[in-house]
């Protein structure tokens, strides 16, 4: 069971010290705290053995964040055409977090929910204390020439506790401009309801890595006969910094026919140096990894928006509506310490199941190449290159050999996301409908991987997937499935096998209303009258039926699909 409370104020004034010049102040505090018991029963399951332990835990968090703005805006010229608006501010934010938890075993009885109903302390009190702040300075310039002409450019430095204090600040700016073609008087293009033509530059801060990565933390145990032992709990660099998003955007904002076509085409080049990354180490150093800024990557893309009235009448209207997303992504630069491995030419080093090297995609896959059934036995068998150079298979996975045996499997980046959907309305009825679609990318169905294991003398009920109906035997030696038999190691291994194109179709909205006349609604006093009914995550369509590229695994629920209804009142 668990309760808590919330509590949250927010408040701003604002002072007027001049013509065009203001001062806010705003403020806002928020604390919110929550309280758990935990009861493991005595009678039968895990915790026989302990006769109940009963768990108590408390945390709570205070973040307060202030600003201070001062802005001044001002029209000057014959016609007030030209506008200036320029902000300078400064701002802080401060999070702390709290907790406390303690467990006792061996309970008197499952109705009581206190500490003080069991009698064996399990030495397993704990509470702990985190803190982090932000503190900003920022500046930010606005220009507005006839409605035409727009311009911008802002600055700021921000501070992090997330990083050692000799390497705390870091500098972003930013500038941009735009301009409306079809406002000018020498533009003569009816065609044209609107055409703007925008470009922009600036830079952002990530400094989202988790606290205290910056210094060694050790954790603080008994040695087993009431001492003192300290154990190395994370290894911290001092090096660490900002990572920093450069972003590049050019672009166009049209409208055709009256606004019958609009829409908007941008050109985007995301420049990220310094990436943040977790890089692993050897299990013999004493630690699993540790953070670090290990260079620099690019993400280049296209955005389209469309938006279409097909059907435009007094009654009727049916539009039409599309975005889309392409980009590519490559590691343009590493830190010479993190290229410990070369694989066909890009250095680089990996991570888990993935390969971060120069010239590859961030999410690029590096995994064993599976080899399809042994011809003799049926086991499992992948791919792997001697000592000589040669490529082998073997039944045993990741090979005895000592050799690399992975191989670069492609990445996880899609080559087109986004969305589409149509609208109706005619005579007070409107039906909506949206879709969300992916095409490409691999994404690892470890879902699949688990229904297609063998099973051990471990193993108690669980599902099996039907595809095992086909598995290799004698009698059917050219399936692409391993032998299906009682303790094999190495079926389901992890591999490229088990990578799977992560395309998917998904309805994610149908809406159907009806608004009834305002003549009819005018005779009761109400201004509007809706009534609808609205479907989410209707249905998805993806490669393997049963596997939701969404949420990777069995252990995850698809988004829910819900259905409601409900009416809309105006008064």
């Amino acid at each position: 069971n668990s309760e808590g409370n919330a509590f949250s104020v927010s408040g701003f004034a604002d002072f007027i010290l001049y013509d065009g010049l203001k001062l806010t102040v705003n403020g806002s505090v928020t604390i919110d705290e929550t309280r758990s018991t935990t009861m493991r029963n005595p009678y039968y399951g895990q915790f026989v053995a302990n006769k109940g332990v009963l768990s108590k835990s408390h945390g709570r968090s205070y973040n307060h964040n202030l600003q201070q703005l001062l802005t001044y805006n001002k029209s000057f010229g014959a016609n007030d055409e030209h506008t200036i608006d320029v902000l300078l501010g400064h701002e802080t934010y401060n999070l702390r977090s709290y907790s406390l938890g303690a467990s006792k075993s061996n309970v008197f009885s499952t109705d009581n929910l206190e500490l003080d109903g069991a009698v064996v302390d399990m030495s397993s009190a704990s509470s702990s204390f985190g803190e982090y702040v932000n503190e900003g300075y920022f500046f930010r310039a606005m220009y507005e020439y006839d409605g035409r002409i727009f311009a911008s450019a802002s600055y700021r430095r921000d501070a992090s506790s997330h990083f050692h204090p000799d390497h705390r600040w870091g500098n972003f700016w930013s500038v941009g401009a735009a301009w409306i073609i079809n406002r000018e008087n020498w533009f003569n293009a009816p065609v044209f309801s609107m055409l703007k033509l925008k470009a922009s530059i600036g830079s952002q801060g990530n400094d989202q890595i988790g606290s205290y990565m910056y210094t060694d933390l050790y954790s603080i145990l008994n040695d087993g006969n009431g001492g003192i032992s300290v154990l190395w709990g994370q290894k911290g660099n001092p090096n660490i910094t900002w990572e920093t998003n450069t972003n590049i955007n050019v672009g166009v904002e049209f409208g055709l026919w009256q606004d019958r076509l609009t829409g908007s085409i941008d050109f985007f080049n995301r420049l990220t140096t310094d990436m943040l990354f977790s890089v692993p180490v050897a299990p013999s150093m004493g630690y699993s990894s540790y953070y670090d800024n290990v260079g620099d990557m690019v993400n280049r893309g296209i955005e389209i928006v469309l938006n279409a009235d097909i059907v435009r009448t007094q009654n009727v209207v049916w539009s039409f509506n599309v975005n889309m997303t392409h980009y590519k992504n490559k590691v343009l630069s590493l830190h010479e310490s993190r290229k410990n491995l070369t694989i066909n030419g890009h250095p680089g080093y990996s991570t888990g199941n993935g390969f971060i090297a120069e010239g590859l995609p961030v999410t690029t896959w590096f995994l064993p190449t599976y080899a399809g059934p042994d011809p003799t036995t049926g086991e499992a068998s992948w791919y792997y290159t001697d000592a000589n150079g040669e490529r082998k298979t073997s039944v045993i996975w990741g090979d005895a050999s000592g050799v690399e045996s992975r191989e670069i499997q492609g990445d996880s980046t899609p080559k087109l996301f986004g969305g589409f959907g149509t609208t109706l309305y005619a005579y007070g009825f409107d039906l909506s409908i949206a879709f969300d679609y992916q095409i490409g990318g691999l994404v690892y169905d470890s879902g699949y991987a688990s229904y297609m294991e063998s099973p051990t003398s471990a193993s108690t009920g669980k599902n099996y997937h039907v595809d095992l109906l086909d598995s290799w035997s004698k009698s059917n030696p050219d399936s692409q499935i391993p032998r299906f038999q009682f303790a094999d190691q190495y079926t389901t291994a992890t591999s490229n096998y088990f990578l799977i194109d992560g395309s998917y179709l998904n309805i994610s909205n149908i809406n159907i209303g009806y608004t009834f006349p305002s003549q009819w609604m005018n005779k009761i006093k109400i201004s509007s009258l809706r009534v609808y009914v609205a479907a989410d995550n209707v249905i998805y369509w993806s490669q393997r039926k049963g596997f939701d590229p969404r949420g990777t695994g069995n252990n995850n629920y698809s988004p829910i699909r819900t259905v409601s209804g409900g009416i809309t009142l105006t008064f």
